[in-house]
């Protein structure tokens, strides 16, 4: 049953002022389409890089975030190889992943002892392989071919201008499905934590299911999970590799996609290759589909849950909100006090065309307009405190 109330938080965008610049440079909002140039993709996310680091042989960028989802501080981390195709955790070798994760760490710790932050975060959105003219218009990962983890801090909610509590009833449709008026995160939940059990990721009586997807929380803050030794390599990874190979399955049952030809694609950054991208995609034999559903025991439910949007999407009928996301995609997201030892990891995962990502599975809606930015000051004030904090993160996390 959804909440009566809803918060909204609506961020202006915020254009990094860089040391020794009188104005912005003007910043071109980054579209999925964009990302197939990585060349000139990463010479335009340049404009807001605070910080540079080498992470085990790779470079990696600390960058301001143009479409924030906080008033106070927001980065996110992006590897800046003009060649590698990166979209997400399980492609990175364990050696440079346990050490992309200390940098988590570390910002995070910096973020949490702000004066007026009440909760961290830090998490990516994952959807590669949704390409179509309706896909990217919005929703899950901006940049396909890079891994973007974010990382930001909230103020109290109750407290913070940007935030209001709105009835959910007053939502659109596609929003209260994300928050859990919806048929198929559970069953969707419920195949992730059978995955779980067969590769013994965590143990499996501590995973939750509910209308948002699968969860777990820790008696531990956001910074000591992150930063534990092992990590990487014995938990982000695996639930990477985990989500990938599910959403994978799932496609090639259901149409004739095949994941690994759009990977390729992808991998030789061409832009020329958009039309294929984007190309519909067809549905196989309802009967086979229920065969291989069956012989796989997936749970019950899910194939009713799904198989209307993508009977939708590969027929481009009715309203495209009511369309499947093609490939599927995912949110994870970690989500505690900013003080205090305890936390939480949500996996959502996306069906649906439309709005989705970290904040919508924390159970939030983030509106952020494109015709509003923060006054000339509150950019200033905002682009000083990152520099400060990529000093101390420097510091926290030598090169």
């Amino acid at each position: 049953m959804l909440a009566k109330k809803t918060v909204i938080l609506t961020i202006p965008l915020f254009p990094y002022l860089a040391k020794g610049r009188r104005t912005p440079q003007k910043t071109k909002r980054i579209r999925p389409q964009d990302a197939l140039n990585l060349k000139t993709m990463l010479k335009e996310m340049k404009k807001g890089e605070v910080a540079a680091f080498n992470i085990a042989g790779k470079p990696w960028s600390l960058v301001s975030v143009f479409s924030s989802y906080s008033p106070d501080v927001h980065v996110m981390l992006l590897e800046t190889s003009p060649d590698r195709y990166l979209p997400g955790p399980e492609r990175i070798a364990e050696r440079e992943g346990e050490r992309l994760m200390k940098l988590w760490a570390a910002m995070l710790d910096l973020i949490a002892k702000r004066k007026n932050i009440s909760s961290i975060h830090v998490g990516y959105n994952w959807s590669p392989r949704s390409w179509g003219i309706e896909e990217e218009k919005t929703g899950f990962q901006s940049l396909p071919t890079k891994f973007h983890p974010h990382l930001w801090g909230w103020p109290a909610l109750d407290k913070n201008v940007f935030a209001e509590k709105v009835l959910t009833s007053s939502l659109l449709p596609q929003e209260r499905r994300l928050l859990g008026q919806n048929d198929y995160a559970r069953p969707f939940g419920e195949l992730i934590k059978k995955r779980i059990e067969k590769n013994k990721i965590f143990p499996l009586h501590n995973w939750r299911i509910d209308s948002r997807g699968i969860y777990i929380r820790f008696n531990k803050s956001v910074i000591d999970i992150v930063g534990e030794p092992g990590f990487f390599a014995k938990v982000l990874k695996p639930l990477a590799v985990l989500m990938e190979k599910i959403t994978r399955e799932l496609t090639e049952t259901l149409t004739t996609i095949r994941c690994k030809e759009i990977d390729g694609i992808l991998a030789k950054n061409r832009s020329k290759n958009l039309k294929k991208l984007r190309a519909d995609p067809v549905m196989r034999d309802e009967k086979y589909i229920r065969k291989v559903f069956k012989q796989r025991g997936y749970p019950k439910g899910l194939l009713e849950a799904i198989l209307p949007a993508v009977l939708k999407r590969c027929r481009r009928e009715g309203d495209s909100f009511n369309w499947w996301r093609k490939c599927f995609a995912y949110a994870l997201v970690f989500n505690g006090p900013a003080k205090g030892s305890r936390c939480e990891l949500r996996i959502m995962p996306g069906v649906y065309i439309g709005p989705g990502g970290v904040v919508e599975a924390e159970g939030f809606i983030i509106r952020r307009p494109e015709d509003r930015q923060f006054s000339d000051i509150e950019i200033r004030r905002k682009s000083e405190d990152l520099r400060t904090l990529a000093k101390e993160l420097k510091k926290h996390f030598p090169l």
